[in-house]
């Protein structure tokens, strides 16, 4: 909040002296601030982790999903604000493209950007060092006072400018998706319970902190 709601408004008069021991600049120290947070959810199917550390400007951000078919993938970028709703991204990603082959995990360098949308909708919009475009988007909304939905879709294609694509195909695609729904017990806990198309249908508990 201190990061967000500090202005600086300058009439061209004398300042006043009470504020003598609030100089200007630490007021714009305090919205530079470092600040991090994070959840995590542990569910029957599928487990989750991010972790986000951010200014005004820039932004780290750390995910991992694992699924209990031993599908993975982990991801860390750095992304900075252009303003508040567009931000560009870089970093690295690494998963296995296939079930139960945690030792074959592949890696690769992405760059793009992110928007939060109209409507509330968080748009990603990306290319991998494999030349494959990647677009995805998530919204959550809140129905009742303790209770949201959420949903997420994730479309990414490969047209064969790097990799070798199989006899007769002018291009392979892949489709992520999610929806479930959120109970919020207390600032820190909610239960939850989702389908992805990856993982199927379970159910667990969020933590946020």
């Amino acid at each position: 909040m201190m990061g967000g709601m500090a202005r600086v408004v300058s009439y061209d008069t004398p300042r006043d002296p009470r504020m003598k021991d609030f100089p200007v600049s630490k007021i714009i120290d305090e919205t530079n601030e470092w600040y991090s947070w994070g959840m995590a959810d542990l569910a029957s199917h599928t487990s989750g982790f991010n972790l986000v550390t951010s200014n005004i400007r820039n932004q780290f951000n750390v995910t991992l999903e694992y699924g209990w078919n031993q599908n993975l993938e982990a991801e860390v970028t750095y992304e900075y604000y252009l303003h508040d709703y567009l931000r560009v991204f870089g970093g690295v990603n690494m998963e296995n493209e296939i079930q139960d082959s945690l030792d074959e995990l592949s890696t690769t360098a992405v760059v793009g950007g992110r928007y939060l949308t109209p409507y509330l909708f968080n748009l990603d919009v990306r290319t991998d060092n494999k030349l494959r475009p990647r677009i995805g988007f998530d919204r959550s909304v809140m129905i009742f006072p303790k209770l949201s939905i959420f949903g997420y879709y994730e479309y990414q294609i490969d047209l064969g400018l790097v990799n070798d694509l199989p006899m007769n195909k002018d291009y392979v695609s892949e489709t992520v998706w999610r929806a479930g729904a959120e109970y919020m017990l207390s600032r820190n806990f909610s239960l939850m319970g989702s389908y992805d198309n990856r993982f199927g249908a379970g159910a667990g508990l969020s933590v946020r902190f």
